[in-house]
């Protein structure tokens, strides 16, 4: 094979034929159910965006699982989720006590996403792993979730479903052991290799986000602009790929469908907004407009 035949491009056309269809009967169940575990008293923004985002994208129902410190701030600025409050720890991140509790609410869901705004912390590792280990449903690993599992990634070869994993380059660094400016030089090389090695699927972001799947599939994002490289942008994307796999497209589809969406609100965002003063709360509210393209 050729270094590179097992390269593909996302397109719009592609994008559109994967997207859910929406059927005249359908209803809130059609569409599934994201279970979001996401934010700290320190990062409430991450919770926000990524079950803003996952809204935007279609899923029918969203759960976000938040410490108490958050809430009542994330409720008043979203009002089309659930929300399941849990116990926190003194510097106001999720204790790993309500680690029952979340599993327990993850079986009334079809996707988890975990990570975002989280904390790199002892709980977040263990909820993390016994995520990972006990789930029966598709998972997006995003952010401190990926932190957690670079220290111990072979935790990746215990799970019972599939996985998502949307690392920066400096995440990747941590996951593969291997700098920065080496990742960047071959995104895809090093894509491949983690979801081949691991059964995973990657989403490795940054200029020509490359995504792969455990079959050793590469498709490389041209949408996209360095407007977007904010804090938040990321959180964005995971509640996307959470939210399109709880519609049940299956990880390599659910990934490539959001990365490019993502990238086309950047790309409407930089022409309204400048690259300067675009902000991940743009890249949500142009959302309805994109999926107006698609329809």
């Amino acid at each position: 094979m050729d270094k590179y035949e097992y390269i593909r491009t996302i397109t719009f056309d592609m994008v559109k034929n994967k997207l859910p269809e929406r059927y005249p009967e359908a209803n809130k169940g059609t569409f599934g159910k994201l279970l979001c575990v996401c934010g700290s008293k320190n990062m409430p923004g991450a919770a926000f965006f990524a079950i803003a985002s996952a809204v935007k994208c279609g899923v029918g129902l969203v759960e976000a699982v938040v410490p108490e410190s958050i809430y009542e701030a994330t409720s008043k600025k979203i009002s089309e989720v659930t929300f399941h409050v849990v116990p926190e720890d003194e510097n106001g991140f999720i204790s790993d006590e309500s680690l029952d509790d979340i599993l327990k609410e993850s079986e009334k869901c079809s996707a988890v996403l975990v990570g975002c705004g989280l904390g790199w912390t002892q709980s977040t590792k263990n909820i993390t792993y016994e995520l990972v280990r006990n789930l029966n449903i598709p998972m997006i690993i995003d952010a401190d979730g990926i932190n957690v599992i670079s220290e111990n990634i072979n935790i990746l070869k215990e799970a019972k479903s599939e996985l998502v994993l949307t690392p920066h380059l400096k995440e990747m660094s941590r996951l593969i052991s291997k700098d920065i400016e080496t990742i960047a030089a071959d995104k895809r090389k090093y894509a491949k290799e983690l979801s081949e090695k691991y059964g995973i699927t990657t989403v490795l972001k940054g200029n020509k986000t490359a995504v792969s799947d455990k079959d050793g599939n590469v498709f490389i994002n041209t949408t996209g602009n360095s407007g977007m490289a904010k804090g938040g942008s990321g959180d964005v994307l995971s509640g996307m790929v959470g939210s399109f796999l709880a519609q049940k497209l299956n990880p390599i589809d659910a990934a490539t469908c959001a990365v490019f969406i993502h990238g086309m609100s950047g790309d409407e965002c930089k022409n309204k907004f400048s690259s300067v003063s675009m902000t991940p709360t743009d890249l949500i509210n142009e959302l309805p407009n994109i999926f107006l393209q698609f329809e």
